[in-house]
């Protein structure tokens, strides 16, 4: 499925220090369902290959933005395991004492506590066919109104490799090399189709393999990946040897390879402002722009198998937007962190135009352009239909979890009036008890301001970086 959103951004400055024109931005981001837990819950998430960790809303959540989508009830779930710690250590019965992580996503912020439990991609129910793995993932127990409140998904799962996560078992792609290893050389492989915006076709991931009716000639070509910088770095990172705009070639990729990163959850595609800033000067972007024909060709080359080459090739209408009189490009600079170092970024405005495949068991990607149907849509951006109506949960006591924690149970909890007192656990086990079964009160005031961005930053209360996403505001 497929959420696509529209923003206004500034756009280029008018030579002669005129005023900025508006342009539009067009965000998309594609999401499907996952199973998670024994008997599965069902959720619909983000595929994301730019980050490496999944997050799921839990009933411990009481904020607004949680009740307005599934959240993950792990009594239900008979092989859920919560976790004390980041380095996966179980939570001892009657401990209370545990890790927590908290996401920025725009500029909304959530936190989490750490479970593990059995998670399997698509359909309604478990089967033999299914991509399946025990994953740690974040369990959200707080977070804030906006953005999530206007979200059609209910969480995000990450297809990033293992430098993105915060522990070996929370990366999805690492379990399930290390689960198909012994069945399938295709097992850990996964591919991505994203429809053009004006194509009547549907976008799909197809795990186990990649469908050859989807590319160009039937077949990808393989770019090798470095392990040692995806297992450090944890993003599907490719080799670039040299940028053309036109016949002109940049000044960068030259003795030092450049690397891209293969990201899905990214609408734009972006670089450093050194590395962006180059292109874009010499693409010559402008506001004004009432013939797109005037812009070059731009060439990517890659590097590919066996010493080989694979040009990414973007003609103008692949990379500019054209909305009410003005235009922008898709490419956006972006200030990295030192840690991740230097690289492009190939977003959804790249990745439409070329179907991807992510092969972790041989440590490559395949790429081939992609097979868009020539039949438009009357609507190539329609509106998202609101989120499916999910039946609202049961204001119930959860005494299972207090008595783990030897604390009393909940009507004892309340007797002794302990609501007050100690409102997180009233809010998180005690609601019913408590008397707190309506919507939280008080209405937040109305932000005129919406921010709609497709990634985060993972961080501990170490400070350390467990994942890295880039924001395109």
């Amino acid at each position: 499925r497929e959420y696509v959103s529209v923003f206004d951004a500034p756009g280029p400055r008018i030579p002669g220090g005129g005023h900025r024109h508006r342009r539009h931005v067009h965000v998309t981001e594609y999401y499907g369902r996952v199973l998670v837990g024994t008997p599965p819950q069902a959720f619909d998430m983000v595929f994301d290959t730019g980050s490496g960790n999944i997050v799921l809303p839990t009933v411990k959540c009481a904020d607004e933005a949680c009740g307005a989508h599934r959240r993950f009830k792990s009594a239900a779930s008979r092989s859920a395991v919560q976790l004390a710690y980041e380095d996966e250590t179980p939570l001892a019965p009657g401990q209370s004492d545990r890790d927590s992580t908290t996401i920025t996503y725009g500029t909304g912020r959530l936190t989490g506590e750490y479970i593990r439990d059995s998670v399997c991609l698509g359909g309604e129910a478990v089967s033999e066919g299914k991509a399946c793995a025990t994953l740690d993932f974040l369990g959200v127990i707080t977070e804030s109104r906006f953005p999530f409140i206007e979200l059609p998904f209910d969480g995000v799962f990450g297809l990033g490799l293992g430098g993105l996560s915060a522990g070996p078992h929370f990366n999805f792609i690492g379990q399930l090399r290390a689960n198909s290893s012994s069945r399938s050389s295709d097992g850990a492989m996964f591919a991505v189709f994203l429809r053009h915006l004006e194509a009547d076709e549907d976008s799909e991931m197809s795990f186990g393999g990649y469908k050859p009716e989807l590319v160009k000639d039937g077949r990808v070509s393989w770019l090798p990946i470095s392990r040692s910088d995806a297992e450090d770095k944890g993003y599907w990172l490719v080799s670039m040897r040299a940028i053309y705009v036109g016949t002109h070639r940049l000044g960068q990729c030259g003795s030092t390879r450049c690397l891209v990163a293969m990201d899905t959850g990214s609408s734009l595609s972006m670089a450093t402002p050194s590395m962006a800033g180059e292109l874009l000067d010499a693409v010559g972007v402008d506001s004004n722009c009432p013939d797109l024909r005037r812009f070059p060709t731009l060439r990517f080359e890659l590097e590919a198998e066996a010493g080989g080459t694979f040009d990414v090739v973007l003609e103008p209408d692949d990379y500019m937007e054209v909305s009410e009189g003005s235009c922008s490009s898709t490419f956006q600079a972006i200030q990295l962190p030192p840690e991740i170092g230097p690289m492009w970024i190939f977003g959804q405005s790249i990745l439409r135009k070329y179907y991807s495949v992510y092969d972790a068991e041989h440590w490559r990607v395949g790429l081939g352009v992609a097979l868009h149907s020539t039949k438009r849509r009357f609507n190539p951006a329609p509106a998202t239909p609101p989120h499916p109506s999910v039946p609202r949960e049961a204001c119930e006591d959860d005494d299972q979890d207090m008595m783990k924690s030897a604390l009393p149970g909940c009507k004892s909890f309340a007797h002794m009036g302990y609501c007050k007192r100690f409102p997180p656990l009233a809010q998180h086990y005690c609601r019913q008890a408590c008397g707190l079964c309506s919507a939280p009160g008080g209405e937040e005031a109305a932000s005129n301001v919406t921010v709609h961005s497709d990634g985060f930053v993972v961080s501990h209360a170490s400070r350390k970086v467990v994942g890295y996403k880039t924001s395109e505001m």
